[in-house]
């Protein structure tokens, strides 16, 4: 497996600055294939592990890239340990032990995973999940048409009933926090929304049903898999976080555009290969030169070096999204 399982840290308006672990590994494997995915399109639309062919990241190789990173990286600049990546990490059968050996090499530092909440249904998966300082599960529709609109789900059988219940069944299994990520969107169109209408009735009402101990209130800020996807108006973001912190508490909401704990710089010991990390960067996310240089610790000067010399390789591509120009790896052929 050529591709490093570690990344990052990537600058993160939710946690700071998160060294990521993908467990997945590219090309993109997903249970979803989400109208708004910074990823793209789904490569390998899956319902199950069991019908994914490709090796997925082992213990051994989570572990090796990890401890390479760890030399090389000075840890207390680094805010959390996010599991996340190319597709949905539950995925692999072996994410609990993982996360077991990857909570022994990194100290006290919190470690959260990224999840489309999918499987949550399965026994083995909600084990995997209780070795989580935090859980952070999608949910961005309340009835089954949004969902599958949205979501895109390989499963056609799957319901937002089973989901929503899957989650509440989690949350009171887990010694840690669960997190609901909402992604607030609408279509040009306006067919395709969960801002208004029935929709976000049924959206809130979801939430609220769940309980969880935070609500992350997320919009399409980075390029989405479908250009026809745009971010909801403030206002309407404002009164989806105020409906909702009535009941739950103001506390409990954090919201995109109030919230920001990105801004802080990495400290690196040293570095291997600057070309090569901002590759394993951009495989994972869409970034901005301001993202790579708080990423590596590097100037702006030398990530705009970087990146231009990665572009004119043909290595990357960019996409500019409200006046703000956002770098993607090109995907191989």
């Amino acid at each position: 497996m050529r591709h490093s399982t570690v990344y990052g840290p990537v600058p993160s308006w939710r946690f700071g600055r998160s060294l990521g672990i993908d467990v997945i590994t590219p090309p993109k494997k997903c249970t979803f294939d989400c109208l708004y995915c910074q990823l793209g399109r789904t490569k390998i639309h899956v319902s199950e592990s069991e019908m994914i062919r490709e090796p997925l990241a082992s213990v051994n190789k989570v572990l090796a890239d990890l401890e390479d990173v760890l030399k090389r990286i000075d840890l207390d600049t680094v805010d959390i340990v996010t599991f996340s990546g190319t597709g949905e990490p539950t995925l692999n059968p072996r994410l609990g032990e993982i996360a077991d050996e990857v909570k022994i090499r990194i100290g006290g530092l919190p470690m959260a995973i990224l999840t489309n909440s999918s499987l949550f249904y399965k026994d083995d998966v909600r084990s995997n999940l209780s070795r989580f300082r935090m859980v952070v599960a999608k949910l961005d529709a309340g009835d089954d048409e949004t969902f599958r609109l949205i979501n895109r789900p390989a499963d056609k059988k799957l319901d937002i009933e089973t989901i929503v219940g899957s989650i509440k069944r989690l949350k009171g299994e887990i010694k840690g926090l669960l997190a609901l990520e909402v992604m607030l969107l609408q279509t040009e169109n306006g067919k395709v929304t969960n801002i208004k209408g029935k929709p976000l009735k049924n959206l809130i009402g979801a939430v609220l049903d769940v309980n969880p101990d935070i609500v992350q209130l997320e919009v399409p800020y980075r390029p989405p898999s479908e250009s026809f996807v745009k971010p909801p108006p403030q206002r309407r973001i404002e009164m989806v976080s105020k409906e909702l912190s009535e009941t739950l508490g103001k506390e409990k909401l954090w919201v995109y555009g109030q919230h920001d704990r990105r801004g802080k710089r990495v400290m690196w010991l040293r570095h291997g290969s600057l070309e090569k990390e901002v590759l394993a960067l951009l495989e994972r996310r869409p970034c901005r030169v301001v993202d790579i240089s708080f990423s590596l610790g590097i100037d702006l000067f030398t990530a705009q070096r970087l990146l231009k010399a990665l572009e004119k390789n043909r290595q990357v591509s960019t996409r500019v999204i409200k006046e703000e120009k956002f770098y993607f790896k090109k995907t191989d052929t």
